[in-house]
């Protein structure tokens, strides 16, 4: 199972570590905290319960021309579907 929640400053290093583990394109730390710091509502991870460990993120933003959510990543190697 795994939990939704708003993300915190401390969860970015997570964020990033299940970025770089999954996916071939990369963000560096500061494009992290540049979105919480200017969208942090619109900023959510999901972890499993125990272990805490970030499977994925949702980064969303509000643009003057559109709203919507910019990236939504799962690292499905790490979630346990059944």
């Amino acid at each position: 199972m795994v939990s939704v929640r708003p993300a915190h400053v401390s969860d970015l290093l997570g964020m990033q570590a299940c970025n770089l583990f999954c996916l071939p394109e990369n963000y560096q730390l500061k494009y992290y905290l540049l979105h919480e710091l200017s969208w942090s509502p619109l900023l959510y991870i999901a972890e499993e319960p125990f272990s805490k460990k970030i499977v994925g993120y949702v980064l969303a933003k509000i643009d003057e021309d559109a709203e919507g959510v910019f990236c939504f990543f799962v690292c499905l190697f790490d979630i346990c579907l059944f």
